[in-house]
């Protein structure tokens, strides 16, 4: 009897053991669907010369997210003036290009990361044309974009305007020669840059602070002259500076810009890495 009533403790043990094993697997998945349904992001741009894509596909590995690449009906010409050309029209004229996936099932998603070249100071024209045929109300949206010099506050600004329904927050821009420089770690930037959007972290507290503004010295002049040497067409002269201390040097160059027959107050923003890291960079020229 002894026995008998010990052999029936043992699977009554075992049953007990088995019924909470599978009542703590059946609260885990309970505890997992909520994060499997619940920010569905999907990464939509249009790259022009593939630098967009690149940075585009970076966010789509770290963030795991859908991708949907914008195609053009009729592509831009192959020539860089022919496509200037063509891009001045379409803004002149508020026309935007035709897109064969124009119109997106964005229902599914809670998260959209928007991003495209910059042209003229703003989003290359495909992007409108996205935007005129989809309804961004409720979402997150998440800019990003590549450039020649700048124009990332600019675009991202302008979508908060087209689209006020939707919860626009901290955008992410690269220049096209960092973007393709080896030296440069996109990968880290854009962890960081996603880091800061899930935190909530406004355009203010990412940057962070910069000391007083100041005359530039002749140390800073030569910093500046190393990083902008290549864009002399946009004909900047720095009127004062202020910095801010990090891995290297971050200055911000409040400048006289006269460029495509303008004259403005731009800010240019440089990197000047550590001493024998690399040469100072041009990161962005905002009006």
């Amino acid at each position: 009897m002894k026995k008998f009533l010990s052999v029936f403790g043992v699977v009554a043990v075992a049953a007990c053991m088995t019924a909470c094993n599978e009542q703590k697997v059946a609260q885990n998945q309970t505890a997992a669907e909520p994060d499997a349904k619940a920010q569905k992001t999907a990464v939509i741009y249009y790259s022009q010369t593939g630098t967009t894509k690149k940075v585009a596909e970076e966010f789509v590995k770290q963030l795991g997210a859908d991708a949907i690449e914008l195609q053009l009906v009729t592509p831009y010409p192959s020539t860089y003036d022919s496509t200037i050309a063509a891009v001045r029209a379409e803004r002149e004229s508020k026309k935007w290009p035709a897109l064969a996936n124009a119109k997106q099932d964005l229902s599914k998603y809670d998260t959209l990361y928007v991003g495209a070249p910059i042209m003229f100071g703003f989003f290359a024209p495909p992007m409108y044309t996205f935007l005129d045929s989809n309804d961004l109300s409720g979402k997150v949206v998440v800019p990003f974009c590549t450039y020649g010099s700048g124009g990332r506050l600019a675009s991202a600004k302008e979508l908060k305007q087209l689209e006020p329904n939707a919860n626009v927050v901290l955008s992410y821009g690269i220049s096209n020669r960092r973007a393709n420089n080896p030296e440069v770690n996109v990968a880290e930037e854009i962890e960081k840059h996603i880091a800061a959007v899930r935190a909530g972290t406004d355009e203010k507290n990412f940057v962070g602070a910069y000391g007083e503004s100041r005359q530039p010295t002749e140390e800073d002049l030569a910093v500046f002259a190393e990083a902008t040497k290549d864009y002399g067409y946009l004909k900047l002269t720095p009127m004062s500076v202020s910095t801010q201390i990090m891995a290297g040097t971050n200055y911000m160059f409040t400048c006289n810009m006269k460029a495509f027959g303008e004259e403005l107050t731009a800010m240019v923003k440089i990197f000047k890495p550590l001493p024998g890291r690399g040469n100072a960079q041009l990161i962005s020229v905002e009006k």
